[in-house]
C-alpha cells in the first residue's frame, strides 16, 4: 500500500502491545475494511472488557468529470490514509465509542478538458494558446476523528464504524502552462492565479467540506 501505511501500523502496534501490562490476556485481530476512507487493512488490540486500539491504513483512487467555475475538469480522488484509533467500550460489549487521528493524504486532482474556448480569469483563451491546466485541493495531513461502531470478541465477528474526521479547510492549487510569451504570458499566469482565487472562493462558501464523514464496513479475524 502506498507509503507503507499499513506496514508502519502494524509495527506501531506491536510497539503498543509490548508495552501494555497482561497483554496476553486481550485479543489481537487482524481486519479487511471498505469504507469512505477507501480499502484498507486494520490491526487491533483488544485490552479488556472496555478499551481497544486500532491502527490501519486506506487507499482508493477514482476519476470522475466536473465543471468548476465553468471549466470542465477530469478530477481524480484520491484516498491515502491512516487511522490511530482508541475504542471506548461502556458496557463491555461490542458498541464503542471512538476517539483518535487520521493521518491524512487525501486530496483530489485535477485536470481541465480544453477542447474547446476556456475562460481562465474572466479572459477567454483558445485550445491552442492553453498548453495545460492542472490544480490539486489538499487538506490537513492530521486529523481528529471522533465516532461509534460495533465490534465483537468472537473469532469471525463482523465491523461497523459511523463518524467523522475533521480535516480542516480545503486549499486549492492551480497551475497552467501556454505557448504565449512575454506580456501575454505574464497576463495568462495573473489569470490563472484568479482563477484559482475564483475556485478556492467557491470551496470556501461549502463548509461541509471541511469534514471527512466515515461509514466503515468489515470483518476481523482475531488471533
Amino acid at each position: 500500500m502506498p507509503r507503507m501505511l499499513v506496514h508502519r501500523s502494524v509495527w506501531l502496534l506491536f510497539g503498543f502491545l509490548g508495552m501494555t501490562p497482561r497483554a496476553g490476556q486481550g485479543q489481537i485481530s487482524l481486519a479487511a475494511r471498505a469504507s469512505t476512507l477507501g480499502m484498507g487493512a486494520e490491526l487491533s488490540f483488544r485490552a479488556g472488557h472496555n478499551l481497544g486500539i486500532r491502527l490501519g491504513g486506506n487507499y482508493l483512487q477514482f476519476s470522475h468529470d466536473a465543471t468548476i467555475e465553468d471549466i470542465s475538469y477530469h478530477v481524480t480522488p484520491h484516498l491515502e490514509n491512516g487511522t490511530a484509533i482508541l475504542d471506548l467500550h461502556p458496557f463491555g460489549s461490542s458498541f464503542h465509542f471512538s476517539g483518535g487521528f487520521l493521518l491524512n493524504y487525501n486530496d483530489g486532482r485535477l485536470i481541465a478538458t480544453l477542447a474547446h474556448d476556456v475562460d481562465i480569469g474572466g479572459t477567454t483563451y483558445h485550445p491552442q494558446d492553453v498548453g495545460s491546466l492542472t490544480g490539486t485541493v489538499t487538506f490537513n495531513q492530521t486529523a481528529p476523528y471522533l465516532g461509534f461502531g460495533f465490534a465483537g470478541r468472537s473469532r469471525i465477528a463482523l465491523l461497523f464504524d459511523l463518524g467523522v474526521g475533521f480535516t480542516g479547510k480545503p486549499i486549492v492549487e492551480l497551475a497552467g502552462t501556454t505557448n504565449l510569451t512575454g506580456q501575454a504570458k505574464e497576463e495568462f499566469d495573473a489569470n490563472v492565479e484568479r482563477e484559482r482565487v475564483k475556485v478556492q472562493s467557491e470551496i470556501d462558501q461549502h463548509k461541509i467540506l471541511r469534514y471527512h464523514p466515515v461509514v466503515s464496513f468489515g470483518v476481523k479475524f482475531a488471533f
